[in-house]
């Protein structure tokens, strides 16, 4: 395997494939092709926009988007979210890290959905959005500003991130599914070990 990390609280449950106490899940997936990223990772504000433009197209929105190092290379960290089908509420927040290299790459996906009663950290933070800055506003404004997407607010459609959102909200609400995506990310990514034939292959230029 190109890919290696720390599997402790993961139970394997089919190649490549784990599954966690909460029910979520973790995918590892190898493409021996050059990686189909709409911009250089050294173009971080062209790479977010454009991503966010792709997933807002495709009914979902970007949560967050950065460049990181995972064991010595460069590689794309972030979250998405996206309506569950055949559900009428509830998203599935998809965070995964990238390592593109010039002619293949690898991709590490967690998959964390919401599950029960949806939206009480959405109707928390709603209110506490519209009792600080709500006095006196323009409710179409406020809602504009509560819902936008990021890195690039002129881009409409999908599900534009929201102030619930924010990791400043996780801590009140650790059981809910981006809670959970940033939590596990932050836990795997210092385990990740590349293998060395893939960390030798040209690097992804865009």
């Amino acid at each position: 395997m190109s890919l290696r990390f720390d599997q402790t609280g993961w139970e394997q449950i089919q190649p490549g494939a784990f599954r966690n106490a909460d029910g979520d899940t973790l995918g590892l997936y190898g493409f021996d092709i050059p990686p189909d990223l709409p911009a250089p990772l050294e173009q971080l504000d062209l790479l977010r926009g454009r991503t966010v433009a792709k997933t807002a197209e495709g009914g979902g929105g970007l949560i967050e988007l950065d460049v990181i190092t995972l064991d010595g290379l460069p590689a794309i960290r972030q979250i998405i979210k996206l309506p569950l089908p055949d559900r009428p509420s509830g998203v599935a927040y998809i965070g995964s890290f990238t390592v593109p290299r010039a002619d293949r790459s690898l991709v590490l996906k967690a998959q964390c959905l919401e599950q029960g009663v949806t939206g009480i950290r959405d109707s928390t933070a709603l209110n506490h959005y519209m009792s600080q800055y709500g006095q006196g506003r323009d409710m179409q404004e406020m809602m504009r500003w509560w819902a936008q997407h990021p890195y690039a607010p002129e881009v409409q459609g999908g599900l534009p991130r929201n102030h619930s959102e924010d990791p400043g909200w996780d801590a009140h609400f650790p059981q809910h599914p981006l809670s959970r995506a940033r939590r596990l990310m932050t836990a795997v990514a210092p385990t990740i070990e590349l293998h060395p034939a893939f960390k030798a292959a040209p690097p992804f230029t865009g």
